[in-house]
């Protein structure tokens, strides 16, 4: 979330790095399996070549109708998808509410994210089992999850990113 260099290279580098591979694994879940699970792996040789090409917000949302399968809780799942990526642009208030609101707002648009690529070409079953899965897993850390000590958390000088403190974020 800090804005600053990271061996030698700014953090939009690494986001569309991020999104570059999103976008192998999306052409990678589809060609596994509508053509062969053999050459589900390369798309991922396109990164190689994608140092200087820029995923833009729009695009990446649009990989998401690659998998539709005609399933209603696949056409749910990829909708949201396709929603929390284009709701992930919101500039980051650099206040503690801020913080934390866009790390809640991440962690969430995130897990809509994994579990409908976990889910994609899945039975009912194996959905409902991974559905059931993720909310003991929340439920979990929610009951578990220790208050933070913010007074105890040293930021050291020259550290790239300097994360604020003070509440657990329980999503």
């Amino acid at each position: 979330m800090e804005h600053k260099t990271f061996n030698g290279y700014p953090v939009r580098v690494f986001a569309n790095l991020q999104r570059q591979a999103e976008c192998c694994l999306i052409l990678g879940l589809v060609i596994g399996y509508w053509i062969s699970p053999v050459l589900s792996s390369l798309p991922f040789l396109l990164i190689l070549r994608g140092k200087d090409f820029e995923v833009d917000y729009l695009s990446y949302s649009a990989l998401f109708f690659l998998l539709v399968r005609f399933d209603l809780f696949q056409i749910y799942s990829v909708m949201l998808s396709l929603v929390c990526g284009l709701l992930d642009t919101e500039k980051v208030v650099e206040t503690i509410p801020g913080w934390h609101r866009a790390s809640s707002r991440r962690i969430m648009f995130r897990g809509v994210q994994v579990l409908c690529l976990m889910t994609v070409y899945e039975s009912v079953y194996v959905r409902s089992i991974l559905v059931c899965a993720l909310v003991f897993v929340r439920a979990l850390v929610w009951v578990y999850a220790k208050e933070d000590r913010p007074d105890r958390v040293v930021c050291l000088p020259g550290d790239p990113v300097n994360l604020l403190q003070g509440k657990r974020h329980f999503l």
